[in-house]
């Protein structure tokens, strides 16, 4: 079954409930060629040309400026970037074609870059640059029209507001942060739809993503970081993080709330067959992996993928569900013939649990005809 309808099925759909005529087809058909016709006029590998072309020409200007000494000028290197920055905001905004879109953003990464690094050569305080980071991601979250940059503001964004938290309190405050994005992420794939109506429009899906890898990226950390010897000294963390029990409760009732929500979405709140066995298994998934808090969230985006058929989201949470999992294998303290029985255990568990849904669909087909 495909993800995402074809628009012959969404014709099909409106024309049986009658908000088009039956004329549509051809009009569909007109304006699809008008528009393939006006993006498509060049093909694939020439604007990956443009594109490689405009990043090379970004690298030839910077070496130039590095020739030429300006990169030791702490200074001129912030102007520098500060002025790189503001000119590939203009430009983006008044340029069109792949060659001009590729080369502001390049000189948009470039131009942030030399900005951070001068204000730390400067000898400014980590917080100053972490805040001086959030300004700019918000900043260019909000003038620059590009799916890249919003992608990867955001992800600045996350990182700033985690190095401030982890500087003004410590590793736990770094924890909170991760549940408030989680939340955000939620929040975000639910109300997609009135999102992208609204003001955020275009950016709702690269903050979406961007919150799909930052949340699971920093819990990927945290199990890293817990399971090496002596690797604090590295980070200099002031605080220990919130106990991973802890995290893996909120994550169980952030997932119960967003699976009621899809269900109620769905009109399927009311449907015992439905919802009971799904709270039972998020019970007994919390229940079993209570120090790897990672595999919940990488539940939470599989479902959320699977509701807003994000093939992209659906990727990322089999990777990172496949990397938890790995994790989740290695750190169970018993032998390995029991970890091996564990595992056979889950997957007739697992098999059992597609049966069950298997002979329910069939029953719901069933009764449908």
């Amino acid at each position: 079954m495909a993800l995402r309808p074809t628009i012959q099925d969404v014709l099909a759909g409106l024309k049986a409930e009658g908000h088009v005529d039956a004329e549509v087809d051809a009009r569909a058909r007109t304006a699809l060629e008008i528009r393939q016709k006006t993006l498509g006029a060049s093909p694939w590998f020439v604007k990956a040309l443009a594109g490689a072309g405009a990043w090379m020409a970004a690298a030839f200007m910077l070496s130039f400026f590095a020739c030429v000494g300006l990169w030791k000028e702490e200074a001129a290197l912030t102007g520098l970037g500060l002025a790189l920055t503001v000119a590939s905001v203009f430009l983006r905004r008044n340029t069109r074609g792949p060659f001009m879109e590729q080369l502001a953003l390049a000189l948009c990464l470039s131009g942030v870059g030399a900005f951070l690094t001068g204000l730390g050569t400067l000898d400014q305080g980590t917080l100053t640059l972490a805040f001086t980071g959030m300004v700019v991601c918000i900043a260019l979250l909000a003038t620059f029209p590009d799916l890249i940059l919003y992608f990867l503001a955001t992800v600045g964004l996350c990182v700033s507001v985690a190095v401030l938290a982890l500087e003004a309190v410590g590793g736990a405050a770094v924890d909170v942060w991760m549940l408030v994005c989680a939340a955000a992420l939620c929040g975000v794939l639910l109300f997609e739809p009135q999102l992208r109506r609204g003001q955020l429009g275009a950016r709702v899906g690269p903050i979406a993503f961007a919150l799909a890898c930052a949340v699971p990226g920093w819990l990927l950390f945290r199990s890293y970081e817990n399971s090496q010897e002596g690797f604090h000294y590295l980070f200099h963390f002031e605080s220990r993080f919130v106990p991973s029990a802890y995290l893996s409760i909120v994550l169980a009732l952030l997932a119960g709330v967003t699976g009621w929500r899809v269900l109620r979405e769905l009109g399927q709140e009311h449907e015992k067959r439905v919802w009971i066995p799904a709270v039972c298994a998020l019970v007994l998934l919390t229940v079993m992996t209570l120090n790897t808090p990672g595999v919940l969230v990488a539940a939470l985006m599989l479902t959320l993928g699977f509701h807003r058929r994000s093939r992209v989201m659906l990727g990322l949470a089999v990777a990172f569900l496949l990397t938890f999992g790995a994790y989740y294998y290695y750190d169970l303290h018993i032998t390995l013939l029991a970890k091996a029985l564990a595992l056979v255990g889950s997957g007739l568990v697992l098999l059992g649990v597609r049966q069950f849904f298997l002979r329910r669909e069939s029953a719901v087909l069933a009764e449908a005809r």
